[in-house]
């Protein structure tokens, strides 16, 4: 063969390597080739030979491709009239322009690995931040849900503070115990089990069937046998370890004293939550926080022994130390309760507290049970939440006063007559005289309301009302005891008919036994009103001890009115309606009360027509240096007996429980005084 020259070789490397001509179809189905560009092929049709290898791959020049590249070349140099008259009757198809085709078509290899990269790096960072949430924000969540399915947490009570009197002697304190419990769903002999809780519990017939049904039917997980248990009985069946029995550690509350005081510190619940008195007003302080512990529950919720673990130790509470004097309040309980058993009242309330602080040494309330037909002491405290009205208790404050305003003297008299009409009512003396002059010291030895009356017109309703307001009434004390009463104490324009004047001597305005003997107590101390008091201090779990501040204080009748209406008060004592309040020895200065009682179809009288009274003792000892101030409320005396007068049914209690408080105050007699004798 003919060897290749060097044009035909370079003829076949443009073919090959330059430009690439594009072929198109004729009208009569020959080929004819058009130049194209030196780029990529464009998705146009190609013919079978282009398929075929080139020369150069398979070693030399293709004779067939040389000649058309000599063609090409030749085409190129004619004119291009020349060119258009080679092929006249060519029908060439129209160059339409080229559709781009994106490189990343759907079904593209290339495109299907990036998108499906692209999806699964998504997944995963939606994992790692799901994974990264729940080992953070979600972790203690959780921890927590998981623990719930495998551990049961108890809550540890806290000891509840002891509550002592001033001397640390206690009053209420919390003792162990024990709550027994069965689980009926696994217990199978319910009768052997029974019997032993019955013969240790010492169970009613009741409870016993009550259980033995709950165990039969085993509708129920957990039921109470008996709470508060002796804990040494619990014991006894914790050791016997009896299926489904349950024994929780838990506290009693009880009074070392049995009912002494009882009136003041309340009550707690079943659960140990104060309910009543001091127990409920300090209850926070006193419940202390609980702890928890943690014990592991198998499947079948049965606890795995030795499982149980003390998350939280509970802090116990505080406690509280009292004003209080225990023996004190047990004398005035005890000689309330035979008072009013002896005259037969509905019950009876006695405050003493003392004169310079305000701190109360006892506060008692007795009352008569309806449905036992006796006495005793109350867990609700009528001397704080019940209000009555004071009767001539209240002629202190009037008369007072009107000393302290310069407005009368002991020496200044009244022509008074035994009844007086007033508005719509006829107003009367406790007892019938002639008209005659009476000074205003007489007016109060002898408790004279019309004479009362004339005194307080000498001030003026609005300057009487605002005085009985400083003296305490009208507004609770600074005790704020659960249920305290703050009584009635109108204003002037809110007053009608008679009560304009009657409020001079008690009625028409009510007041607590507390609010009461805080009043006169202000005439002790020398014109000065101090706020009862009755917590003195308080104990942390560490032992220190934070004292309560003095109680408030304020100034209300000068010092001289208050040293002149003590001397009136002297003669009430001596001479007066109160001589059954006398102590040997001993100077005592006081006032009696006989008032009505409202009853509750809004009259001062019972079903049966008779009046009901609500009578009433206050004095302060010694008078010249008074140190203590006592106040005996006597509720429903028997009316139509001698029993009803505050001089007869409270002043002898008052007599009868001074020594107590001399001997446990320490209180000395004023030198040279005798009592009575010395006035």
């Amino acid at each position: 063969m003919k060897p290749l020259t060097r044009s035909h070789r370079l003829a076949a490397g443009v073919r090959t390597h330059g430009t690439a001509s594009a072929r198109t179809r004729t009208g009569d189905g020959h080929r004819s080739d058009r130049n194209a560009t030196p780029h990529r092929a464009t998705g146009t049709r190609q013919s079978k030979d282009r398929t075929k290898p080139s020369a150069t791959t398979r070693g030399g020049p293709n004779p067939r491709t040389t000649a058309r590249s000599h063609q090409t070349a030749r085409t190129k140099a004619a004119s291009p009239a020349k060119r258009a008259s080679v092929t006249p009757t060519a029908k060439v198809r129209s160059n339409r322009p080229r559709r781009a085709v994106s490189r990343f078509r759907s079904g593209s290899p290339r495109h299907r690995l990036i998108a499906a990269l692209v999806v699964i790096g998504a997944v995963l960072i939606g994992l790692i931040g799901r994974v990264a949430y729940l080992q953070t924000t979600e972790a203690e969540t959780l921890r927590s849900a998981a623990a719930d399915q495998w551990t049961r947490s108890v809550i540890i009570p806290a000891q509840r503070g002891t509550v002592f009197d001033r001397h640390g002697a206690e009053l209420a304190m919390s003792v162990p115990a024990v709550t027994v419990s069965i689980n009926p769903k696994l217990i199978d002999n319910g009768p052997a089990t029974v019997q032993v809780l019955d013969d240790l519990l010492d169970l009613s017939d009741e409870k016993a069937a009550e259980l033995l049904g709950e165990i039969e039917s085993k509708d129920r997980g957990f039921v109470f046998v008996q709470r508060q248990a002796d804990a040494d009985i619990g014991d006894e069946i914790a050791a016997m370890r009896l299926v489904g029995v349950n024994v929780d550690r838990e506290s009693r509350r009880e009074m070392p004293g049995g009912d002494t005081g009882r009136s003041v510190i309340g009550r707690t619940n079943i659960d140990g939550l104060g309910i009543s008195g001091l127990e409920l007003q300090f209850d926070d302080a006193l419940t202390g926080t609980g702890g928890e512990m943690r014990r592991e529950v198998a499947p079948g919720g049965r606890s795995i022994p030795g499982s149980e673990s003390v998350a939280a130790q509970p802090v116990a509470g505080d406690d509280l130390v009292l004003t209080l004097d225990r023996s004190i309040q047990f004398s005035t309980e005890q000689v309330l309760l035979e008072q009013v058993a002896a005259i037969g009242a509905k019950g009876a309330t006695a405050i003493a507290m003392d004169t310079e602080t305000g701190e109360i040494y006892s506060m008692a309330s007795v009352r008569l049970n309806s449905d036992t037909g006796t006495y005793g002491v109350t867990s609700g405290n009528f001397a704080a939440v019940d209000a009555y009205e004071p009767g001539s208790v209240a002629k202190v404050i009037t008369v007072a006063s009107a000393l302290s305003e310069g407005l009368v003297t002991p020496e200044t008299s009244y022509l008074v007559p035994w009844r007086k009409q007033y508005y719509d009512d006829l107003l009367k003396d406790s007892h019938q005289h002639p008209d005659e002059w009476m000074s205003v010291s007489r007016i109060l030895a002898e408790s004279s309301n019309i004479g009362t009356i004339f005194v307080q017109q000498e001030m003026g309703r609005e300057r009487h009302r605002e005085y009985m307001a400083q003296f305490g009434l009208g507004s609770k004390t600074a005790l704020d005891f659960p249920g305290e009463s703050a009584g009635i104490l109108k204003q002037p324009e809110d007053l009608w008919g008679s009560e304009r004047v009657t409020v001079a001597y008690g009625q028409g305005v009510s007041s607590t036994s507390l609010q009461l003997v805080a009043a006169v107590n202000t005439i002790a101390n020398r014109g000065t009103y101090v706020e009862p008091k009755l917590l003195k201090a308080t104990v942390g779990t560490d032992g220190a001890i934070s004292e309560t501040e003095p109680s408030d204080s304020r100034s209300v009748v000068s010092e001289l009115a208050a040293i002149q209406t003590t001397e009136m008060m002297r003669t009430v004592v001596c001479s007066g309606t109160a001589t059954l309040a006398q102590v040997d020895g001993l100077s005592v200065a006081g006032k009696t009360g006989t008032a009505f009682k409202a009853a509750d179809n809004g009259t001062y009288f019972d079903a049966d027509g008779n009046r009901i009274y609500y009578s009433s003792f206050v004095g302060f000892f010694p008078a010249e240096d008074p140190q203590v101030t006592v106040l005996v409320s006597v509720d429903e005396p028997p009316a139509g007996t001698d029993d009803r007068f505050g001089g007869t049914a409270a002043a002898p209690v008052f007599a009868e429980l001074a020594p107590t408080l001399i001997h446990e105050l320490g209180i000395v007699p004023t030198p040279g005084a005798t009592g009575c004798q010395s006035s």
